[in-house]
């Protein structure tokens, strides 16, 4: 088979998979997108919460296929790590929002790689970032900007797709450098939506995650 039948055969496959899922869960939960787009665009946190708690168990597998997709599109998932916390508990919030974010992001890579690559190339040369390929191609780089909370996920994906890091590389940083920026982002959410119980440890921790944006900054400044 030619490459280009074979690549055009591959985008077939994805899409349909894509939509199957995304039709799967509006057969299934008519109410369901638009209720998660109004309340996460009006920033309805409690709101968000509120529902997806709705589910029950349920809920666990709504939340880690809302990450996957987010990851995937390149949508912000920070409003459903910012939820679990609450919905499942701190560990177990951490836990299942890794998993959404590790499958979400790998799924990304497998895509931009094989489907989206002048997508991926394009988002690249938007956020200056060609010139840094081969730097972002080794575990511990691509680990320690997965580390970084609330770093943009889309536009590393797109660099260690483009790079000639392999699946395997970057899967195992994925593994790694998303265990710390999870347990900032779930424990963040956990505190600020309990803020009257744990303030003190919210803002403690918010300085945490500033103090390291602001040295990730400043390294960057300094490499340039």
């Amino acid at each position: 088979m030619k490459s280009s039948s074979l690549d055009a055969l591959l985008k077939l496959a994805v899409l349909v998979i894509i939509v199957l899922e995304l039709g799967a869960i509006q057969v299934f939960i008519p109410d369901f997108y638009g209720t998660i787009v109004t309340l996460t665009v009006d920033g309805d946190i409690d709101g968000l919460t509120e529902y997806l708690s709705s589910f029950g168990y349920w809920a666990i597998l709504i939340s880690i296929f809302m990450i996957v997709i987010t990851n995937v599109t390149g949508l912000p998932s920070i409003p459903f790590l910012t939820v679990n916390g609450v919905i499942f508990g701190l560990v177990p919030g951490i836990i299942i929002s890794w998993i959404g974010e590790v499958i979400g992001i790998e799924g990304g890579f497998i895509i931009m790689r094989t489907v989206l690559r002048d997508k991926a190339r394009k988002l690249i040369e938007k956020n200056n970032m060609l010139g840094k390929l081969e730097t972002y191609s080794t575990i511990k780089n691509m680990a320690m900007c997965r580390a970084i909370p609330y770093s943009p996920n889309v536009v590393f994906t797109a660099l260690g797709a483009m790079s000639k890091m392999s699946f395997r590389d970057h899967t195992v940083a994925t593994l790694a450098g998303k265990i710390p920026s999870v347990i900032f982002e779930v424990w963040l959410g956990h505190d600020l939506l309990r803020f009257s119980k744990y303030g003190g440890r919210f803002i403690v921790i918010a300085t945490l995650v500033l103090t390291i944006y602001y040295c990730y900054h400043q390294y960057r400044k300094n490499r340039r």
